[in-house]
Parts: C-alpha cells; sequence; structure tokens
C-alpha cells in the first residue's frame, strides 16, 4: 500500500513539472506574451529567443517557390489576420554588436547567427502588431550564410531581392518593405542622447540607379522627419548611392515605399537600438495610417 502511495505521488510531481514546463514553453514562444515583445534581453535570454524564432520559420515557410540556391524555407507566411502590407527584413542579418557580443572587440568581426539585426526587425514587427493599428507585417529572419550553398557576402541583396520578390508573388497587399541594418562607425558617431536616455541614431540609403528612386527619396524622408520630430537629430541624414559608389539598387526598384535604413553602430547596445525601433514603429504607424485613411497626422507623441 505505501508503495503504491509513494508511486502515485511520483507520477502526480511528475506530470505536474511536464505541464508546467510545456505552459512556459508556451508562453515563451506565443505572440500574445506582451513582457517577452516589449523587452527581449541580450545574451543569456537571446538565444533561446531566437530559437524560438526560428522554429517558426521552419513551421511557417513555404516551400513550394524555394530557389535553387536556397538550402530550406522562405518567410513565413502569414497564416491568420488581414494580408500583410509590411515586409521587413534583413540583407546582412548577421550584423552584430560588440556589447553584446563575449570575447569580440574587432568591429569586422561582429558578426553572429543569433545575436544579430533580426533581434531589431522582430522587435519592430511586434510593435507594429500590438499598435491600436494591429498592421499586419512579415518579418524575415533567414540566416543566407547558413541556408545559400557557396554563400558570397557581396551578392546579400541578390539573396534578398530572391526573397523579396518570391514573397511579393504570394502577397499582392504589401506596400512597404524595410531593410534594417545596423553601421559599422564607433558609438561617438551614431549615438544621441534625449531626456537621459541613449539612442542608435538612423540613416538611409538610397539607390539611384533605378526607376523608383525619387519616390523611395520620398518616402525615406518621411520616416526621417518623422523620426527627428520625436528625437531631435535621431535621423543623420538620407545617402543617395549610385553603382559607383554602393550597390545603386539595394532592392528598391522593387517597390515607391522601400527604405534602407541603418540603425545604430558596431559600439551600439541592444537597448539602444531597442529605443530607436521604437520611435521608428510609432513613425511607420503613423505613415501607415496617413496612406490609409487620408488623413495627416500632425506628429507623433513625443518621447
Amino acid at each position: 500500500m505505501m508503495l503504491s502511495v509513494r508511486s502515485a505521488l511520483v507520477l502526480f510531481a511528475f506530470l505536474f513539472s511536464c505541464t508546467f514546463i510545456v505552459t512556459n514553453g508556451l508562453m515563451m514562444t506565443t505572440d500574445s506574451n506582451h513582457s517577452l515583445e516589449e523587452h527581449i534581453h541580450p545574451r543569456e535570454e537571446v538565444m533561446n529567443i531566437n530559437d524560438s524564432f526560428n522554429e517558426d520559420d521552419k513551421t511557417n515557410s513555404v516551400n513550394k517557390q524555394v530557389p535553387t540556391q536556397l538550402k530550406k524555407g522562405t518567410i513565413p507566411a502569414i497564416s491568420t489576420g488581414n494580408p500583410p502590407q509590411i515586409i521587413i527584413y534583413h540583407s546582412h542579418n548577421r550584423e552584430s554588436w560588440i556589447p553584446e557580443l563575449e570575447n569580440i572587440k574587432d568591429p569586422d568581426r561582429a558578426f553572429d547567427s543569433k545575436i544579430n539585426v533580426t533581434l531589431l526587425g522582430r522587435y519592430l514587427q511586434n510593435k507594429l502588431k500590438l499598435s491600436s493599428s494591429k498592421i499586419p507585417v512579415l518579418h524575415s529572419k533567414i540566416d543566407y550564410p547558413s541556408r545559400i550553398t557557396n554563400f558570397n557576402y557581396a551578392k546579400s541583396y541578390s539573396y534578398s531581392k530572391t526573397t523579396i520578390n518570391q514573397e511579393l508573388k504570394m502577397h499582392q497587399n504589401v506596400k512597404y518593405l524595410l531593410d534594417l541594418h545596423r553601421d559599422s562607425q564607433g558609438r561617438e558617431k551614431t549615438t544621441i542622447t534625449h531626456k537621459n536616455k541613449n539612442f542608435a541614431q538612423v540613416y538611409f540609403v538610397v539607390g539611384i540607379n533605378h526607376p523608383n528612386w525619387k519616390e523611395n527619396m520620398e518616402f525615406a524622408n518621411r520616416i526621417q522627419e518623422g523620426l527627428n520630430k520625436i528625437v531631435p537629430n535621431l535621423s543623420k541624414g538620407i545617402y543617395q548611392k549610385d553603382k559607383n559608389s554602393g550597390n545603386g539598387e539595394y532592392n528598391q526598384s522593387l517597390s515607391s515605399n522601400s527604405a534602407l535604413i541603418e540603425i545604430g553602430g558596431v559600439e551600439n547596445s541592444l537597448d539602444e537600438s531597442y529605443h530607436t525601433i521604437e520611435v521608428l514603429a510609432k513613425v511607420i504607424q503613423d505613415i501607415w495610417l496617413e496612406d490609409n485613411s487620408g488623413v495627416v497626422k500632425s506628429s507623433s507623441p513625443s518621447i
């Protein structure tokens, strides 16, 4: 009799612990967990968080139209809600930050398969989805170096262009393309303090070797004006580049509302970059509301 009771207690404890683990696992991966979406911790938690994001890619990725050079899926197709109108992606997805990487001091080595700019894209996506407008957004977290046979860094924009073209065929309502990067400059040139809070500064790159470039300039200027209204001088400017000084196109021929946004630099922290993403989310929401309602907003709230 004593053995049976003891066995029952052991079984109960085992089932309880399994239930606890499963429940907490769901809490860590579901989009309804506001605490996870609102604050992603660097280093200690980011490895597990990114693992859960990658699981989303594995289960929801679209495989039917994958180009031959991609080993696995592409951007997860949105499964519920309104068709996506914004795609956030990263042509240089492994760009990272020295303060967030252990034993890395050389800016040329500040690249990582998990702690990288895709965290900024994820944070921006969550901010837009959780906003009052509930803007439908897709986010590409593709790790091109591990997914492309004979990966060549110089072809990064070609790889991401293939991905975006595929998604544009699948999602006809997409209007905005946001390619998020981080710069290679030191923090003295990429950081600004506003109301005792540090922000990673922003600048925009517009390729001028394609027909849409003037529309892209206007789009970048709209975002820049919105950023600087909230945090003065948050944006450092808009840089035009042709084929002699860069890519010259940067996938911006795919949409008149396409922007390449450099957020901070290699010596900024993840938190400083998140502060900037919070401002960027407000501005993108304002632009989206203006374009979808025809009502011009006076300004975003100050931070």
